[in-house]
């Protein structure tokens, strides 16, 4: 099969490592972290980039001139608040993992996800990817974020605007680092579990299950763990177990409730 990948980068390292094993053709565009707190921009820009994957005209992409053509879209993404839904091709299948967001996808189930959460609750997710693309929680971010504080608004409002600003860790009690085996990075684990450390957390190594991503990109899109969306239909919120669902084009959006 010949796949375009479209992702997010927290997963730049699990899927380079799976996409240098398959044995089919991959072709992979990764998207900064940090898109899905803004969800109308992440849609923008996923959609813009199939658009131009329809068009021929996306310089990230392969451009084929013996007849051959990508069989489908995957998206590196899960729900992500919402900002996957309403995305649709006009030319390609899409096919995306259910997953509420990444977690998922290095747990390698939403059902380990759903009884992690459940059981622990309070849980801030570490890994790899997240630690090497975004600012997470740790001393030494508190100390940058501090000093930039200080330097605009004075020593004396410097305290009072950490503590505003990030009052929201004392919400949480877990720091869960996920791993895979084949890439585990002990500088990485350090990392996470000075962060515990540093704000009283309890810390909890998982090794991850690479599976998922596995059958992903080798083409084994089941109903139970995979949306398949076919040209002309978008992608939208189920609020049920299974996260996604099919809409048509054409089709007006039920306004579901969660359950």
């Amino acid at each position: 099969m010949n796949l375009k990948l479209i992702a997010c980068k927290v997963l730049c390292r699990e899927l380079s490592y799976l996409t240098a094993q398959s044995p089919n053709f991959i072709d992979a565009s990764y998207l900064r972290q940090g898109l899905h707190n803004t969800p109308e921009k992440l849609r923008d820009i996923l959609q813009r980039e199939i658009d131009c994957i329809d068009a021929g005209t996306d310089y990230h992409t392969a451009a084929f001139e013996d007849g051959r053509d990508f069989d489908a879209i995957l998206l590196g993404y899960g729900l992500c608040s919402r900002g996957i839904c309403g995305i649709r091709s006009k030319k390609y299948p899409i096919v995306v993992p259910r997953a509420h967001d990444c977690a998922t996808l290095f747990l390698g189930s939403k059902e380990w996800y759903r009884d992690y959460f459940d059981s622990n609750g309070g849980v801030y997710w570490f890994t790899p990817g997240w630690i090497e693309n975004a600012v997470m929680p740790s001393e030494e971010n508190l100390r940058w974020m501090r000093r930039i504080y200080a330097e605009e608004y004075g020593e004396e409002n410097a305290d009072f605007l950490i503590k505003t600003t990030y009052g929201w860790q004392q919400r949480y009690s877990t720091c869960a680092y996920v791993e895979w085996n084949a890439l585990a990075n002990e500088q990485h684990k350090a990392f996470a579990l000075k962060s515990s450390r540093a704000f009283g957390w309890k810390f909890d190594r998982l090794e991850g299950d690479s599976s998922l991503l596995e059958d992903f990109l080798a083409g084994r899109w089941d109903e139970e763990r995979f949306l398949c969306v076919p040209p002309n239909h978008t992608i939208e919120a189920s609020y049920q177990d299974n996260i996604l669902r099919t809409v048509e084009q054409n089709e007006p959006d039920r306004k579901e409730q969660p359950v």
